[in-house]
């Protein structure tokens, strides 16, 4: 189902930045499939054709190490932008794959190109985003290094409910991520992250309903690695 750039309802969009005239031709140009859950939107190695734009859904950006084991570089949620543009034969070195049933519109390389060429505003929020995602990554990589496994697996729930609040203000949310999914956005191995997940359940900061885990007070999970002043500053 094509949707129409300007009345799409993903207010936090990028492309909502262009000019009317653009979000016409985008509308044009774009295709926006359905991807169930747990399917690759594309794979590390394959040709960069263009980029991604996440209307509704949730993905995980992923790198594989050289033994094969998967590795989370980072969540994308509703107005994410996904991969980007390539001038000659690049291919890319992360992949994407659903974490829910998403839909998600594709804009090829020549398009995005002459859109960011015609919209400063538009690439200048690109820019913007990226930069803000760099820092997140930068923020995770140096507190990794430094905490222990409670405090990793806190953090890594504190950023996948970033990704899962819908009002930033929220002190409570489910997530619906297994076991394993969390352990490869901290580098840890299922096992650790179900022993905390015990924990943090016996000290009533976490709940469970099924194979969801429910944040049960946000703020006081932020307390518990707050000597880490810069690690929940997203």
């Amino acid at each position: 189902m094509e949707v129409n750039c300007k009345v799409c309802i993903t207010s936090s969009c990028l492309v909502k930045n262009c000019s009317e005239e653009w979000l016409d031709k985008l509308s044009l140009a774009k295709n926006s499939p359905i991807y169930p859950k747990g399917q690759f939107i594309f794979m590390e190695g394959s040709l960069v054709m263009g980029a991604y734009f996440i209307l509704k859904g949730k993905v995980k950006v992923i790198s594989s190490s050289l033994d094969g084991k998967e590795h989370t570089v980072r969540l994308a949620r509703e107005g994410h932008m996904l991969g980007h543009t390539a001038i000659d034969m690049e291919k890319y070195s992360i992949g994407a794959v659903t974490l829910t049933d998403s839909q998600v519109c594709f804009i090829d390389n020549r398009t995005l190109q002459d859109a960011f060429i015609e919209n400063p505003k538009f690439t200048f929020e690109v820019m913007r985003f990226y930069s803000r995602e760099l820092r997140k990554s930068e923020i995770r990589t140096k507190c990794l290094a430094l905490m222990n496994n409670e405090e990793k697996v806190i953090l890594g729930l504190l950023y996948i409910a970033d990704n899962y609040l819908p009002d930033p203000n929220d002190n409570q949310v489910e997530i619906n991520l297994s076991r394993q999914e969390i352990a490869q956005i901290i580098g840890t191995n299922s096992e650790q992250v179900s022993r905390v997940l015990s924990s943090l359940k016996k000290d009533g900061l976490i709940g469970t309903h099924e194979r969801a885990i429910l944040l049960c007070d946000i703020r006081k999970l932020k307390e518990v690695i707050s000597h880490y002043a810069f690690a929940t500053q997203y």
